[in-house]
């Protein structure tokens, strides 16, 4: 949402709006904040912190020089420990959808003149807690200094969600049966797609290390690594265990993974889409109408604002035809 840790604003350019043209309405479809670990995962660390000991104790026993063995990981505990719900939008995530709230307002002050309507400014999220939290989050910023409450002059809002097991629109992977028996029929088959990448990187670490680790325990620690990197800012623990070289081709495989999953690997990943593109496109049709009617401000919708997840996001950017490299 804001930019990346190593690149600076002046490297990211948003497209000219020409100056003859005037935006009328806005439609967004955002994934939720930064989380924590989901409880699966949350019990997946806890294993860990327990293989990790293991694997020191038995480095001690066979007296494997101290210089081999990284000195956090007999110590290790997971910053997660004691957590037995997961993946709640955290701090870092709300900060995000505010600041992007903050963001499109400022890009588009026409848009948000005048005052607030549920039907002028339509906010909705999946019923997930961290979507919903994360739509308040962004309303926080995209009304601040908007209304009368507490010294932030914050306004309140309203966010509306569908039920879970009918949303088709914001979360069509869960309402679609095809979509759902052909994942399980395909998640084996991504493994062992993804199975040499691991074996290789696994028989790296163990020659580096001298450290018995399995399949299992190398990608326990990708993934705490991908977890310190982003919510902690912790890169010399877990992702100085691998190489630039690895890591390039760790990222590949999570790629590849959603590239079949969830992206252009297959076309019901996307056609799931349609009734959101249907909604997004019945929403600006409906905007370009009332201008063209000359309606008066306040009797016509100017933001559909929509927070979802990554697997709504993916499969709609392929139905737009988003990032696709050409020579596929």
């Amino acid at each position: 949402y804001s930019v990346s840790k190593d690149v600076t604003q002046n490297l990211i350019e948003g497209s000219k709006v020409p100056s003859e043209c005037t935006p009328i309405h806005l439609n967004l479809v955002a994934r939720h904040g930064t989380r924590s670990p989901t409880k699966k995962r949350l019990r997946e660390l806890e294993s860990l912190a327990g293989r990790l000991k293991e694997l020191v104790r038995d480095a001690e026993a066979r007296n494997l020089p101290s210089d081999k063995v990284p000195g956090w990981l007999g110590k290790w505990v997971s910053p997660w420990k004691g957590e037995v719900k997961g993946g709640e939008l955290i701090r870092q995530g709300e900060d995000e959808l505010y600041q992007l709230g903050v963001r499109v307002r400022e890009r588009f002050p026409t848009l948000f003149e005048e005052d607030y309507h549920p039907d002028v400014y339509t906010i909705r999220a999946t019923q997930i807690p961290r979507a919903s939290a994360s739509a308040v989050a962004f309303g926080m910023g995209l009304f601040s200094e908007k209304g009368d409450l507490g010294p932030g002059r914050n306004r309140a809002f309203a966010v509306t969600s569908e039920n879970r097991a009918s949303d088709t629109k914001l979360r069509f992977f869960e309402c679609c049966q095809n979509y759902k028996s052909y994942r399980n029929a395909k998640e084996p088959a991504v493994d062992k797609l993804k199975e040499p990448v691991l074996n290789k990187i696994t028989a790296s670490v163990v020659k580096r290390h001298g450290l018995s680790f399995t399949k299992q325990d190398v990608s326990s620690l990708w993934f705490l690594c991908k977890q310190e990197a982003s919510l902690l800012n912790v890169t010399n623990q877990s992702c100085e265990l691998f190489t630039p070289s690895e890591v390039a081709l760790l990222e590949w495989a999570d790629d590849l993974e959603v590239f079949i999953l969830k992206g252009y690997g297959n076309s019901l990943n996307y056609k799931m889409g349609v009734p959101l593109l249907e909604d997004v496109l019945h929403s600006m049709e409906a905007a370009i109408k009332a201008r063209e009617e000359n309606l008066p401000p306040g009797s016509y919708e100017k933001a559909r604002l929509r927070f979802a997840h990554a697997e709504t996001i993916v499969p709609f950017s392929c139905l737009l035809g988003l990032f696709l490299d050409a020579s596929g």
